[in-house]
């Protein structure tokens, strides 16, 4: 968006014609460019009908009222809309505030246009309650669409006049009151839907009216630094198009647009905890359409060529589109200005859906006469209306966002190193996940951290603007696994994994090491790392440690191992003998290791409660303090999730196989055993019993037994049966 087409918009001048004749004329003739002629009769006969419906009224700028949907529809036609939709922008506001009806409607328009104004009415109904209602708010005007996103397209018109408006109205709280609502519930539609240009009116309007200064000094700035670069930009975007004429590669366009008022304010707030524009380097922007992907390529790389690139800058949302479908190509270089600047590059399909996101699929197809949109987003849509109806109670809500992708509430803060560097973590990280942000062997030597010059305990929830700096220890690694109650993110979650893994893993080999000199002293051989020892000049390394670790499983014994390499000295006599003397001897402690999750150096450690016995069948469950091995009758495996669970077996058995059986109420209604079967084969799980009985005239108890190697499948197989099956209850649940 251009700095003039902004202020274009903000210049409003008020139209008091009783009959704004030249207003349906402007939206014919943009009409005419793709809509058949007869159509153009129509927009006039709707406009007959509103203005009669309206004649009375007035709005606080003094206008008639059928200013207010025309001027809105004129918004509207950037997009290119059926001749439904230009009907009901038009006619948006008449079954709400006038005498007329549905009914009304229906008889004069017909049934398409009359559900798409009743559509207008509910949505309309939709008010902004605060940060705690906001998903329920979401949800509504989502569901509000219908099947029809048209609905959507023209309430977004709707709040943009408004907005343009809103400075008529005389009392600050109800101006405070809308731009709010816009903020919180249209603009994250509007970005959602990847209507990009409807985004940039509504945001920076509601900024307009909520922090007023703060616009002006922005939109002021950004005229007196850019507003002379106009000329500048033009040559650049001369030599750009060159530059591709001699590499004889294809330009539809070429643009130059300036960041907006509102994205310099929220960068200031989010990024850099500032006030100080001149921090934001990103101000100008260059947008190259071509005709194909190919050349989006070729382009990227003459650009490369000429320019130096900021290489953690170049994004390729082509390759990988984002979840509203926008696709380009996005690097940022030096040498053009005396700032960085972003090149976008794209085909214009694409810069179609930059645009209009959602809206440019909706292309109007004249055989049908009716809207026509591809099948990837008749899918998108389908999709987004199921994520919508799913959202039935509280529990769904973190779904419900994720889902969606809207940014509703901050998902990233922005904290500061000591050397004044930004960095981006999610909400909810701790100082201990800024640690291993910084560097793992920083988070894994970490002894403490100082948060805005105070000591913060390793819990501590960072904040937008803090100042971290972190002590650890010069050569000590502390980390353990009771951290894992103190990490938010999940590459920090990995790297102290890794960790304690190699940790554990380490001190397994050296039990095995000394296990295995032990023998060699015994049998008056060479030990190990000797020059006269055989078995380290044979195994070597990583191979070494296999046969370390397999020795410990008991994969093979330590005198069957020696002997291999000592054949020559240990007769076959003396090996039987001192297998047969090992077979009867009590298990050393090392027979009472336990495998968990089929990884032998995972650390645990026995529940002192139940206090499992080599040869028990076992379980093991993670939680704060690290996982704990237990017997499957301990009672503290009562009360837990299913999804804490692993699989754990002792060393030199077989992996285990766990028995979970349910009862479950649910209604008796034919087809419910099929949804279940079909879960059990979404999740690979084979049903080893089931049987129902009756409970009352309607309901029945259904009774499964299913065996698990992997206990925490048992956590999915609950959810999407209670997902798939909507009266379905949980009665009683067993693990053996």
């Amino acid at each position: 968006m251009h700095l003039k087409e902004l202020q274009h918009f903000f210049d409003y001048e008020p139209i008091f014609s009783e009959d704004p004749q030249f207003l349906v004329d402007e939206i014919k003739e943009l009409a005419a460019q793709y809509l058949p002629a007869k159509h153009l009769k129509e927009i006039q006969r709707t406009y007959e009908f509103t203005k009669k419906a309206h004649q009375e009224g007035k709005r606080l700028s003094g206008e008639p009222y059928i200013v207010h949907p025309l001027r809105a529809t004129l918004f509207l036609m950037l997009m290119k809309p059926d001749l439904p939709t230009i009907q009901t922008c038009i006619l948006h506001d008449v079954i709400e505030d006038t005498p007329i009806t549905y009914e009304d409607v229906e008889k004069e328009f017909g049934d398409e246009v009359a559900e798409l104004c009743e559509g207008l009415v509910k949505v309309s109904k939709v008010r902004y309650s605060g940060e705690e209602r906001q998903l329920e708010t979401l949800k509504k005007t989502f569901l509000a669409m219908g099947k029809d996103l048209r609905v959507i397209f023209v309430k977004l018109v709707d709040r943009i006049h408004n907005i343009q408006t809103l400075h008529y109205h005389p009392k600050k709280e109800k101006r405070d009151r809308i731009a709010e609502e816009t903020l919180k519930i249209y603009v994250p539609i509007a970005k959602r839907l990847g209507l990009f240009h409807y985004q940039q009116f509504l945001e920076n309007g509601a900024f307009k009216i909520l922090h007023p200064k703060e616009f002006e000094r922005i939109f002021g700035y950004l005229e007196k630094m850019l507003g002379a670069h106009d000329a500048v930009t033009q040559k650049w975007m001369e030599i750009i198009r060159k530059l591709l004429e001699e590499e004889k590669l294809p330009m539809i366009n070429i643009i130059g647009r300036i960041k907006s008022p509102y994205r310099i304010f929220e960068k200031l707030n989010r990024k850099y905890n500032s006030m100080d524009i001149s921090k934001v380097t990103d101000l100008i922007a260059f947008r190259i359409v071509t005709d194909s992907i190919g050349n989006c390529y070729n382009i990227l790389g003459i650009i490369h060529a000429h320019y130096i690139p900021l290489i953690k800058k170049i994004k390729d949302y082509i390759a990988i589109p984002k979840s509203n479908e926008y696709q380009s190509i996005h690097t940022t270089i030096l040498g053009m200005f005396d700032f960085p600047v972003e090149i976008q590059i794209r085909t214009q399909e694409m810069d179609e859906v930059a645009e209009y996101g959602v809206a440019a699929h909706f292309a109007y197809a004249e055989n049908s006469g009716s809207t026509a949109i591809s099948e990837r987003q008749a899918q998108w849509i389908k999709k987004l209306q199921e994520i919508v109806s799913a959202y039935t109670t509280e529990l769904d809500k973190e779904k419900f966002k994720t889902e969606l992708n809207i940014e509703l509430f901050d998902r990233n803060i922005f904290v500061y190193t000591q050397k004044g560097d930004v960095i981006e973590m999610p909400a909810g990280s701790s100082v201990l996940d800024f640690a291993f942000r910084i560097h793992t062997d920083l988070g894994l030597r970490f002894n403490n951290a100082t948060v805005n010059g105070s000591i913060a305990p390793i819990s501590y929830t960072l904040q937008t603007g803090d100042i971290v700096v972190v002590n650890a220890f010069k050569s000590k690694h502390t980390a353990s696994s009771n951290w894992f109650e103190y990490l938010h993110t999940p590459s920090a979650k990995s790297k102290l994994t890794k960790f304690l893994k190699t940790k554990e893993r380490k001190h397994l080999l050296d039990k095995s090491l000394k296990l295995l000199d032990m023998k060699l002293k015994e049998l008056n051989l060479p030990p190990l790392y000797s020059k006269e020892d055989r078995i380290t000049k044979e195994y070597k390394n990583e191979v070494f440690d296999r046969v370390l670790l397999q020795l410990l499983d008991k994969q093979f014994g330590y005198y069957t191992f020696v002997r291999k390499i000592y054949k020559d000295i240990l007769p076959d006599k003396h090996l039987k003998q001192k297998e047969a003397k090992r077979a009867k001897t009590s298990p050393t402690p090392l027979a009472e290791t336990v495998v968990v999750d089929g990884d032998l150096s995972i650390g645990y450690f026995l529940c002192p409660e139940c206090r499992p016995s080599v040869g028990e069948k076992i379980i093991a469950r993670s939680g704060k303090d690290g996982i704990k091995v237990h017997r499957m009758d301990c009672v503290a495996l009562q009360s837990i999730s299913y999804n804490k669970l692993m699989e754990a077996h002792w060393v030199g058995q077989q992996r285990n196989t766990y028995r979970f059986s349910l009862k479950l109420l649910c209604a008796d209604e034919p087809g419910i055993l099929l949804e279940m079967f079909e879960v059990f084969s979404q999740l690979r799980l084979n049903i080893t019993g089931i049987h129902s009985e009756m409970h009352g005239k309607a309901q029945q108890y259904v009774y499964l037994t299913v065996d698990v190697n992997n206990p925490s499948k048992i956590q999915f197989l609950i959810n999407e049966l209670k997902r798939h099956v909507g009266s379905l209850k949980i009665v009683k649940k067993t693990l053996e």
